[in-house]
């Protein structure tokens, strides 16, 4: 029996088991276009029991399996390996809400559930979930959760980790761990769930998840600053978290915004005083924020930390923040670039984007770069491409780049993988940030849960080195 047909018959579904090129293309081909493979098949089951006789069979066959949400990885690792030996594990049919509890501030979700429905839903029972991004209604829980994704609230409600309860995984040999417990507290041995979160599917598939719930953000007010200059912005930023009211914290800068207003949007950019640099803040809560977010402005513009200023809530403020969604697209604009997802220190981003932007001059005079962020937890986007006026389509020098932006960055005791995980983007590059006893201790878990080197190979653990 070849493999395709065993898997059909362990599955017992023949439709989830799908060869038709058409179809697969989409899912070996990750959201930037930077990786692509081939896979043996697209496996597609619809709840739990079916993803363990997929995995188990995989096991016994020993396939590759590489599991995929809603394929909206920016680091590749939810794409198959060249050689066509993967199947493709796609969770988006294990899409139920299982359950809520508002009582116990929690819900239990399938991993193939997208943000938007976890968002929509909790908002029905009078709750509000804590991670919010752009491609809200694209990525899945489990994606989510195997990246520990971030996004422009971890200020408030922190990361990805720390909106999770509990889990369920099916394990590579096929048995399932339900851990789905609304505990916060369990202090009864190792907490298996950290295991799972951030490791990319290369230790088990998350199938579900335990999520924790958070109060509704019932009002809320926008401002949009116009700033002086770098200089200001850990004042400015300090007179905001001061409020005790931010929910989200955004750096951005202006020539970006106007772009994205001009040729997405199609509207006229929200603030024109020439100011090269703009800060975005939400402030939310249970009872009126407005008068809050006036004085906070009104102290910025007194003190001549801010030019001009904003205020907005209602339908202007999601204006704001569509403009700020829009960001990805933005680089359709730049020609191809070169993008990081770093993080420093709170406090220290002006300090980072100067120091990297010293670091690039000298490769090229020609470079420029696309910085923005989230100044609340000191997470910055970085892309470096050549100027809008001299894309003469010459090929960017990416491994002078690389150097220059991973030293900058690991000087000031920093990450080069913020929130968009490892996959095969910085795989080989964790040997520079990383000690050489906390490189072998991962590699000694990923060796005891996955013996066989199965569950999305060649991500996250450098090859070879699986042992050492």
């Amino acid at each position: 029996m070849d493999h395709i047909a065993a898997l059909k018959e362990a599955i017992g579904r023949p439709d989830a088991v799908v060869t038709d090129p058409d179809i697969l293309v989409s899912a070996c081909t990750d959201w930037r276009g930077w990786y692509g493979g081939r896979a043996l098949a697209l496996l597609r089951p619809k709840d739990v029991s079916e993803v363990q006789r997929a995995v188990a069979a995989c096991a016994r066959l020993r396939i590759p399996l590489v599991p995929q949400g809603g394929n909206s990885s920016l680091a590749g690792a939810s794409t198959p390996s060249p050689d066509g030996s993967n199947v493709v594990l796609s969770l988006q049919h294990l899409n139920r809400i299982r359950a809520i509890d508002a009582s116990s501030w929690s819900m239990n979700v399938d991993a193939g559930v997208p943000l938007s429905a976890v968002q929509q839903a909790a908002a029905m029972h009078d709750r509000h979930f804590g991670v919010d991004l752009g491609a809200r209604d694209t990525a899945r829980v489990g994606g989510l959760i195997s990246t520990n994704a971030g996004g422009m609230s971890v200020l408030r409600y922190g990361s990805m980790r720390e909106q999770v309860l509990g889990l369920e995984v099916v394990l590579p040999d096929g048995s399932v761990w339900n851990g789905l417990r609304g505990l916060r507290k369990d202090n009864s041995g190792v907490d298996l769930k950290h295991l799972f979160i951030g490791a990319e599917g290369t230790l088990g598939v998350i199938t579900a998840a335990t999520l924790r719930l958070h109060p509704p953000e019932r009002h809320s007010a926008t401002l949009l600053l116009a700033v002086k200059d770098l200089d200001v912005i850990s004042t400015i930023v300090d007179a905001l978290l001061e409020t005790g009211q931010v929910s989200a914290l955004e750096l951005m800068p202006t020539w970006a915004v106007e772009l994205a207003c001009r040729e997405i949007l199609r509207c006229r950019p929200p603030l024109e005083t020439g100011a090269e640099w703009l800060i975005q803040a939400k402030l939310a809560g249970r009872r009126p924020v407005m008068e809050q977010a006036e004085e906070v402005a009104a102290s910025l513009i007194e003190n001549g930390s801010v030019l001009d200023a904003i205020l907005a809530d209602g339908a202007k403020q999601e204006t704001l923040w569509a403009i700020r969604d829009e960001f990805a697209p933005v680089h359709k604009w730049l020609g191809h670039s070169a993008r990081f997802d770093l993080s420093v220190p709170l406090g220290r981003i002006p300090e980072l984007i100067r120091k990297l932007e010293a670091a690039i001059l000298p490769i090229d005079r020609e470079l420029r770069h696309f910085s923005f962020g989230h100044l609340g937890d000191g997470n910055l986007h970085f892309s470096v491409f050549r100027r809008l006026d001299a894309n003469d389509g010459l090929a960017l020098p990416e491994e002078a780049i690389d150097a220059a932006v991973n030293q900058t960055v690991w000087s000031m005791g920093g990450s080069i993988s913020a929130e968009h995980g490892v996959g095969l983007l910085h795989r080989d590059q964790l040997v520079g940030q990383k000690p050489a006893e906390e490189l072998r201790l991962q590699k000694r878990i990923k060796a005891l849960l996955d013996p066989q080197d199965l569950f999305n190979p060649g991500k996250v653990f450098i090859p070879g080195t699986r042992d050492a």
